[in-house]
């Protein structure tokens, strides 16, 4: 069997704060991702999902925080042993990040093509020529019309599902072997989204290029995932492929989020009326995690265990993983 595109093993971030001192925002979390897969992180806001993704990319900023313990495997080769000047070769090149608002994701005061091509100078060493020539192909490629001309012009001209798709344009400039999208569509209309994630969903199957999507979104990691990850307060809940997971829920958690999603009942059934079921409660804030599971406070199946021990993964069932004591 090969080995995994990237494999995080054990990954632990944390931060120092004055007012709260040293806090776990990622505690152990392990997932892999082979080549051409495409894998989803998902989680209410708080969870860890972010952090997960800059641990990765290695754009933690310290002080205050710090990866302590783990291993990120990309290819083999284990990111945070990598001299920071190597690591730059590995961003934007061999790894690429979308980030969440590509408002501050792009420099208002240089253009459009201009700052694609500087992606490829850096890293393909192209003359400003060529690289400015590539830079408007990868724009017509991401579907922006007009393409030589919106590559004269600066972020604030465009729209917000433009500017996304200049920040996409971005990521594959190299031909990245893996892109991560941290909650690609924010802040972006329904239209809009649906292109977006259609867009990044071809342009992955074309190349081959492995896909780690950060959301909170289920609906669209259904459509857009191959296997999901769920997070809760820094820690991994549930693992399972996506078929599996919306088939048949296992964490409560997980339930709970699946429940939420409102349907549209098929034609010529009858409409239910009534309320969509909620989760109780809020995410916990990482200086008051509750004693035992993480959950349980939230819980509707708690029990006395729940309240003093946390659960480890447990494989109630094969390529499956679930944090709860229902299943030990």
């Amino acid at each position: 069997m090969s080995q995994p595109l990237l494999s995080v093993e054990g990954l632990t971030t944390v931060f120092n704060t004055t007012a709260h001192g040293r806090l776990t925002a990622v505690d152990d979390v392990s997932f892999s991702i082979n080549s051409g897969q495409s894998l989803s992180i998902v989680g209410e806001s708080g969870c860890g999902k972010s952090v997960t993704s800059l641990s990765i990319m290695r754009l933690i900023p310290s002080p205050p925080g710090k990866i302590t313990t783990g291993k990120i495997l990309f290819e083999g080769t284990d990111l945070l042993t990598l001299p920071e000047k190597e690591m730059q070769r590995v961003r934007g090149n061999a790894i690429s990040m979308i980030f969440q608002e590509p408002m501050t994701s792009l420099n208002p005061v240089f253009k459009i093509g201009e700052q694609i091509a500087e992606v490829l100078r850096l890293h393909e060493k192209l003359d400003k020529k060529a690289a400015l020539a590539r830079a408007i192909d990868l724009l017509h490629e991401v579907g922006i019309p007009s393409p030589a001309q919106r590559a004269k012009e600066f972020p604030h001209q465009l729209s917000g599902g433009m500017r996304q798709r200049v920040v996409i344009a971005m990521a594959l400039a190299c031909s990245p072997r893996l892109i991560i999208a941290d909650e690609p569509t924010t802040a972006l209309d329904v239209t809009i989204q649906g292109q977006i994630l259609d867009l990044m969903h071809k342009l992955a199957e074309d190349t081959g290029t492995a896909l780690l999507l950060i959301t909170h979104d289920l609906g669209v990691v259904a459509e857009n995932a191959d296997d999901v990850v769920v997070m809760y307060s820094g820690r991994v809940i549930e693992q399972a492929s996506t078929q599996d997971l919306f088939a048949n829920p296992l964490h409560p958690y997980t339930q709970g989020l699946i429940q939420s999603i409102p349907t549209i009942p098929a034609k010529g059934t009858r409409i239910q009326k009534g309320m969509l079921e909620t989760i109780p409660g809020s995410v916990a804030p990482l200086y008051a995690l509750p004693e035992g599971c993480r959950f349980h406070e939230r819980c509707k199946h708690v029990f006395d265990k729940c309240k003093k021990m946390e659960p480890p993964l447990l494989r109630p069932e094969a390529n499956r993983e679930v944090r709860c004591w229902l299943y030990e």
